[in-house]
């Protein structure tokens, strides 16, 4: 073997030195790049983690959360109806002095009607109420109309039976209705109350109660000078209006008001 010389010796090295840097440099960037992606892929986890934690939060917070209240859904709805179908006549007491009436014509009856008087009856003739107080004999008549089923009525007395019967006048005559008066149907009978009080002689005072304050005060009767002219009955309102001299009374007791 020709031995080397000193010059190639020395770029053999030289050589040999290079060939151990350009290793340790690929060495180096190899490394490099591992520790980068390693890395990028801690930071991915580290994301990822964050993100599940954050999920896991916002399920804790939605499972907080009180959940509304259903509301209440009306299945079925009903109004009361207009008319029931039936030939009625009713009366109740709503002062000693005001009834209350209403009534209704069946169709059944209606065709009947027609039938007899004929095909314009409810249109040649006029609806009445006939009013009668058998407590003291007297009868007398009220005019309605075809657009209502129910009427308040206003009566002279108190404390009396009174029933209401339901008829009909022809405006124009002809000659199936050759008649003045049809007559219905007739309510049930009922007694108004009474409007007057009645003192006993042996009592000697008379206890009031205030409804709005709920105070009590006694008067004595011999003090109360209408009821020594008046007698021994005495009128209701009459009576309130001497007692409560202060309030107004009128509006409490006002006969054109039937709901007072």
């Amino acid at each position: 073997m020709p031995r080397k010389t000193k010059e190639q010796a020395k770029l053999t090295t030289k050589e040999k030195g290079e060939k151990k840097k350009t290793t340790t440099t690929k060495k180096t960037e190899a490394t490099k790049k591992k520790t980068s992606t390693a890395k990028k892929t801690t930071t991915k986890t580290a994301t990822t983690k964050t993100t599940k934690k954050k999920n896991t939060n916002t399920r804790k917070k939605t499972t907080t959360k009180k959940a509304p209240k259903k509301q209440i859904e009306i299945v079925e709805y009903y109004d009361l109806p207009y008319r029931y179908n039936q030939t009625i006549v009713k009366v109740l007491a709503q002062t000693p002095t005001h009834l209350f009436i209403y009534w209704d014509i069946s169709d059944e009856d209606r065709k009947n009607f027609e039938k007899q008087y004929g095909e314009n009856f409810f249109h040649t003739t006029k609806p009445i109420l006939m009013v009668y107080n058998d407590t003291m004999g007297y009868q007398f008549e009220v005019e309605i109309n075809d657009f209502a089923n129910s009427w308040y009525l206003h009566v002279p007395d108190s404390k009396c039976n009174y029933r209401i019967e339901l008829g009909r006048r022809p405006i124009t005559k002809n000659e199936k209705l050759n008649v003045d008066y049809v007559y219905i149907s007739t309510s049930n009978e009922i007694e108004s109350p009474n409007d007057k009080i009645l003192f006993d002689h042996n009592q000697k005072m008379v206890y009031f109660r205030d409804v709005k304050t709920g105070a009590q005060t006694e008067k004595s009767l011999p003090k109360l000078s209408f009821i020594r002219n008046m007698g021994k009955i005495y009128n209701i309102y009459d009576f309130y209006q001497t007692i409560y001299q202060n309030e107004n009374v009128g509006k409490i007791f006002d006969a054109s008001n039937p709901t007072s």
